[in-house]
């Protein structure tokens, strides 16, 4: 369980803080000449194979305080409390010199140890939840607009436009979206109750209102998607339009 903690901090540190020779780890010369000969010594163990190369998992449980502490600023919005964070670290801190010293914990000691592992563990995926944003990773619609000056966006409360057009009218309605991984973006609309359906490339639909249109209030929906992805990533938005007879 120490082990995991040690572990939890270690990925913490390279989230914030990078896992590169010359990430801004802050501590002393004599920290890391430490970290760089037992690397060495790994690499020479292993023959140069299968070593991990990673300097930060060459740390000790105090180094790794002393990261945090001289990097503070940029683990607040994690740990929130340094006071708080330093009471946990030392109760682990001397449970592991309890262990180094060929005692075992006490079940009440175990039961703490495993709370301050999972509380760390909640305070990182927090953080992540906030910090991970949907706009990241799907595409989305911001508008969408027709030739007779209507337009339509992701708020149902500003969508109150209902065009009225007559059969043979010719329609256009233009899709702005953006996907933000600049992935290629495909375009779909069809009448939610009928048999129009148009699938395309370009974001501009461009039809005839024919009688299958007929209605007070008929239901386009428009779609823009990434086919070549490993996730479904698709938005969509409904446009409502009436359609008089000839």
């Amino acid at each position: 369980m120490i082990q995991q903690y040690i572990t939890t901090l270690r990925q913490l540190i390279i989230d914030i803080l990078g896992n590169a020779d010359s990430s801004h780890y802050q501590v002393s010369k004599e920290i890391s000449d430490k970290w760089i000969a037992k690397r060495a010594n790994a690499k020479k163990q292993n023959d140069g194979f299968l070593f991990e190369k990673r300097i930060i998992f060459y740390s000790e449980l105090e180094d790794l305080k002393e990261i945090i502490d001289k990097n503070w600023d940029h683990f607040l919005p994690v740990l929130f409390d340094k006071k708080r964070f330093e009471a946990f670290f030392n109760e682990v801190l001397q449970f592991q010199k309890t262990q180094n010293n060929g005692q075992d914990l006490i079940q009440s000691q175990e039961h703490l140890l495993s709370g301050i592992v999972q509380d760390l563990k909640n305070a990182i995926t927090i953080f992540n939840n906030k910090k991970n944003k949907i706009d990241d990773y799907f595409i989305s619609i911001s508008k969408i607009s027709d030739n007779l000056g209507n337009t339509w966006n992701t708020n149902p409360e500003e969508n109150k436009q209902k065009p009225i057009l007559k059969v043979g009218d010719e329609y256009e309605l233009l899709v702005e979206a953006n996907d933000p991984k600049d992935r290629k973006i495909e375009y779909q609309l069809y009448h939610f109750a009928g048999k129009l359906r148009i699938n395309q490339d370009s974001n501009r639909f461009q039809f005839t209102i024919d009688k299958t249109l007929v209605g007070q209030s008929n239901m386009l929906v428009i779609k823009a998607f990434t086919a070549d992805t490993d996730y479904k990533n698709e938005c969509i938005l409904k446009v409502h339009i009436t359609v008089l007879p000839e």
